[in-house]
Order: C-alpha cells, then sequence, then structure tokens
C-alpha cells in the first residue's frame, strides 16, 4: 500500500490560455471604445466652442448627474477636470461594469450550469486552480482597461493642443487608483459567482452591490445625511484632491484590502462548494 502524500497537478496553462483566449474578443471590443472615448472628450476640449457647448448642457441636467460626471470641476478654463469627464462617463463605467461581472460569472458559475464544469473538473486540476484561472483573466482584464484608458489620454494630449500642460502623472494616478477598484469590482464578482449557484442570481447580486455603492457615493455629494455612508462605498476611494496632490496611499491600501479580501473568501467559497452541481 502507498502512504506517499498526494500530489498536487501542475497548473492548468491550457484551460488558463483557452479563458484568455474566450474573452479576449470583448476585451480588445471594450478597450477599443473606453480609448476612442478618451480622444473624443480631448477632442471637445480642444474645441472652445464645443466646450462652451458641452458646459451649457452639462448645467441643464440635475445635480446628481453633474456630480457624477466631475461636479465642481465641470468649469471653462480646468482643463483637466474636463478631460476627467472621459474617465467617469456613463458608458465607460457600464463597460467596466459589464467586463468585471460577466467574465466572472461567466467563466464559473455559467461554466456550472452549461454542464462544462464536470467535464473541466474530471481532468487532473483542483478546483482551487480553476477559481484562479478565472480569477487571473477578470482582475488583470480590468486592471489593463484601465490602463488602455490612460493610454488614451497619452494619445490624445500628444494630438491636440489644449493649450496648457496637461499633468499626466495625475492621470496615471488615477489610473492605477481606478485599476485597484476595478480589480475589487473583479474581486466582488468572483465572490458572487463561487457563493450562488445560478449565472443569474450572480449576476443580479454583483450589479446590484455596485449600483448600491455608485448610488451612494454620488447621492452623497450633494444629500449631507448621506455623507455618513460614503466610506462605506468603494467610489469614494477613487474620488477626492489625494489623487491630484499625490498618490493617495488611504485609498489605495483599502482597495487593495478589499480585492483580496473578496478574491480569498471567494476562493475559501468555491472550494467548499458541491461541485459539480
Amino acid at each position: 500500500m502507498n502512504d506517499s502524500p498526494r500530489r498536487t497537478p501542475p497548473f492548468p496553462l491550457v484551460l488558463l490560455r483557452f479563458w484568455f483566449m474566450r474573452i479576449l474578443p470583448v476585451w480588445c471590443g471594450i478597450a477599443l471604445v473606453i480609448f476612442l472615448m478618451q480622444i473624443a472628450v480631448c477632442a471637445i476640449v480642444h474645441d472652445n466652442q464645443s466646450v462652451k457647448t458641452l458646459l451649457k448642457f452639462i448645467d441643464l441636467l440635475p445635480a446628481i448627474v453633474k456630480s457624477a460626471l466631475g461636479g465642481q470641476s465641470l468649469q471653462a478654463g480646468n482643463t483637466p477636470g474636463l478631460i476627467v469627464i472621459g474617465y467617469q462617463h456613463p458608458l465607460v463605467l457600464f463597460l467596466y461594469m459589464f467586463f468585471a461581472v460577466g467574465v466572472p460569472t461567466g467563466l464559473l458559475t455559467g461554466e456550472v450550469q452549461k454542464g462544462t464544469m464536470e467535464l473541466i473538473l474530471s481532468r487532473p486540476v483542483t478546483k482551487t486552480q480553476v477559481y484562479v484561472c478565472a480569477g487571473i483573466p477578470a482582475l488583470v482584464g480590468m486592471f489593463a482597461l484601465v490602463m488602455v484608458m490612460f493610454l488614451g489620454t497619452v494619445v490624445a494630449t500628444s494630438i491636440y493642443d489644449l493649450g496648457e500642460p496637461i499633468p499626466l502623472d495625475m492621470f496615471f494616478r488615477m489610473a492605477i487608483n481606478g485599476g485597484l477598484l476595478a480589480s475589487a469590482v473583479g474581486a466582488v464578482s468572483l465572490l458572487s459567482a463561487a457563493l450562488f449557484r445560478g449565472r443569474n442570481t450572480a449576476v443580479g447580486a454583483a450589479v446590484a452591490f455596485l449600483v448600491v455603492n455608485y448610488f451612494v457615493a454620488i447621492i452623497a455629494e450633494w444629500w449631507p445625511r448621506m455623507r455618513s455612508l460614503e466610506p462605506f462605498t468603494l467610489f469614494h476611494y477613487v474620488h477626492g484632491q489625494q489623487v491630484v496632490t499625490g498618490w493617495p496611499i488611504g485609498n489605495i491600501a483599502v482597495l487593495t484590502a478589499i480585492l483580496l479580501i473578496a478574491a480569498i473568501s471567494g476562493g475559501i467559497v468555491w472550494q467548499h462548494r458541491d461541485l459539480p452541481l
């Protein structure tokens, strides 16, 4: 009788590569739209008449919508503040949410529902390795999308003469901070995918979490009674003057902690789930 300990199978690079290639077309499409959005915003800011028209339009919007686009920074002459619109535009945020929620739930819960998870687990692979294979494309993909957004700003500011030096170091800090937020959102979606048996339920839970966080963060900016709740939202840690003047170490630490807690918790839950279902 062989009493040697059971060996852990080698990491399934084939599965990781397969899932990377599976989400690559979607990632490229989203990255292209986000990249072009930054160029389009800089093109508008470059034209003084377009800026005046844009600001007049923004002034007609409800206060909550104006806050979501940048609030008091949206003023003529504040070129960096106007460029930030491309980072906070609802279309950009929707694309991030679509990727952050769709990829983890599709690779985990989706595979369970389709019955292909049984085939995957029939190979020499552990559930933890499967979870990691789903987490890497989700978290890396989200962070990479934010860096593409920053690259769009770099390219756009080199194409258009905006009349003043643009602090690209500030936008880089915003991109890094935003990348951690995006990856934290991906980790929360991983946890949701590990917790719930149905993909629709997992998607609904993750979307509800993000919508509530975003709603509270925006409402708190103009309703004092809600401000006490703002520090409990993810989006609180990507705003503020800290990122303008230097590295927001506190925000980075909080987002990193949320990312790790959500990702590790999801892995523990997934490990103890009764799979295949």
